[in-house]
């Protein structure tokens, strides 16, 4: 029998409280103080201020989200977590299903830094605001162009 962690515990949080529930006081109990308004917090998308504003986007994108975490590794202050998320599309008729990848960084028990990737292409075909195989026709060279 395993004891989860206080990484996962953590990360288990952050999917289900923050981007599930839209809890939106949790970020501040899970993140490190030491990770200020202006630093960034998701990628090039999103500083810690605007973190939640990215979690109301995404959820009117997908409609109510669940994830699952597939995988966790954790090594010293590091995690690292393949995950699914799925949803039921905006309209409830169509099912999104994308994968991605988030390591995490730990500095005194909280959170300090966030990587993360998601199978946007995957997503954003889902939504039908890419075309089908849209990876792979960049792949083979053709342009996506907007009318």
């Amino acid at each position: 029998m395993t004891t989860e962690t206080n990484k996962r515990i953590l990360v288990t949080r952050l999917f289900s409280e923050v981007w599930e529930q839209r809890k939106l006081t949790v970020l501040s109990q899970i993140v490190s103080p030491s990770l200020k308004d202006d630093d960034n917090l998701f990628n090039e998308l999103a500083l810690r201020k605007e973190y939640l504003l990215l979690v109301d986007v995404v959820q009117k994108l997908v409609g109510p989200l669940k994830i699952e975490v597939l995988h966790f590794l954790e090594s010293n202050d590091w995690a690292s977590v393949r995950f699914s998320i799925t949803a039921p599309g905006p309209d409830g008729n169509t099912p999104i299903n994308v994968k991605g990848l988030l390591m995490v960084r730990f500095e005194e028990g909280l959170i300090a830094e966030l990587i993360s990737q998601i199978d946007s292409f995957k997503l954003f075909e889902q939504l039908g605001q890419l075309p089908d195989e849209a990876l792979l026709a960049c792949l083979a060279g053709q342009k996506l162009t907007w009318a």
